[in-house]
């Protein structure tokens, strides 16, 4: 079994208060093998190839895709603790390496800012290029031929990932000093699932959630802010106020969590301590997410509508209706 399947397992019993193991809903790895290929598809448009992680389960089946946009600079491979975890429950994740990626050798220090722009705002066109590429997709990787379900989509993406899945979700950007407008036309996508502050940098609207059409979950921490936002933290505890499209949204916050969770995704040159328990805790609630809004499962319905989470990690976690 991978280590990062030992450690839910070994974890459950750390953040399980009075509750019994059989209320939380699927930390723990599910019942398909995660496995995984790296491929590249051509991207024409931009002239070149986009490199792709796609992990998957081993046994046959049709599974909803999950297309997860990394951080800013993050390498490819700090995010397998949630994609191979979605992949033993169903679902195939496909994580584009965007050109920023430090997988790619790429660093942000002393770029041009035009550059840079240009960079985050190709992030969008990976996204949409990958469901463009399912076909190709499938015949690349053995044994995946017509297991991607193209009608069931979800938007993922972690910080400046996190705002990369919300613009091909319905995000309208917005330069207040040159009243530039645009929204990106992509309507493929289902779900949308943030983890992480997505940045309120200068393209972001002031109610960004208020176009965004599609049910969602955030997920965040009182210790979760980036270290490039433009104008400071935005540690995402809505206020009352804030303006939401009419559809469902889910907003899980846990005390103390911070952007990269100790370390353990997107970079891991940051005061620790390794917060595995708000690994597990992200996991078991997304995946409820993931089943109730592309499965309809009943039970993972239940579960983001009850108020276990704040007795199952002794008030740590808190998963709202927004």
């Amino acid at each position: 079994m991978p280590y990062w399947q030992t450690i839910s397992l070994t974890l459950t019993v750390c953040w399980i208060t009075s509750a019994t193991a059989t209320d939380t809903y699927k930390i723990d790895p599910g019942p398909f093998e995660a496995v995984s290929a790296e491929i590249s598809v051509p991207f024409p448009a931009l002239d070149k190839q986009l490199p792709l992680r796609i992990a998957y389960p081993a046994v046959p089946g049709l599974y909803p895709v999950i297309v997860f946009s990394h951080g800013g600079g993050c390498p490819k491979d700090m995010y397998l603790r949630l994609s191979d975890h979605w992949a033993s429950h169903g679902y195939v994740v496909i994580l584009p390496v965007h050109a920023d990626s430090r997988s790619l050798g790429l660093s942000f220090a002393g770029m041009d800012p035009r550059k840079m722009g240009q960079l985050v705002y190709n992030r969008r066109y990976d996204m949409q290029h990958v469901l463009n590429s399912l076909v190709n997709i499938e015949a690349q990787v053995p044994g995946l031929a017509g297991q991607l379900d193209h009608n069931r989509l979800i938007a993922a993406g972690h910080s400046m990932g996190g705002a990369t899945a919300m613009a091909v979700s319905g995000l309208v950007l917005h330069d207040s000093s040159t009243q530039w407008v645009d929204q990106f036309t992509e309507d493929r996508f289902d779900v949308l699932l943030l983890v992480g502050d997505p940045g309120n940098r200068d393209f972001m609207p002031e109610a960004p959630w208020r176009t965004i059409s599609i049910p969602t979950l955030i997920i965040t921490g009182s210790n979760d802010y980036g270290q490039s936002i433009a104008s400071g933290p935005m540690k995402l505890k809505f206020p009352d106020g804030t303006e939401f499209a009419d559809t469902p949204n889910h907003y899980l916050f846990i005390n103390d969590m911070d952007h990269y969770m100790g370390g353990l995704i997107c970079r891991t040159d940051v005061s620790g301590p390794l917060d595995y328990d708000a690994v597990v805790i992200a996991r078991g609630v997304s995946t409820a997410f993931l089943d109730a809004y592309t499965k309809d499962d009943n039970e993972a319905r239940q579960f983001l509508s009850s108020d276990k989470l704040a007795a199952l990690t002794g008030g740590r976690a808190t998963l709202q209706d927004r």
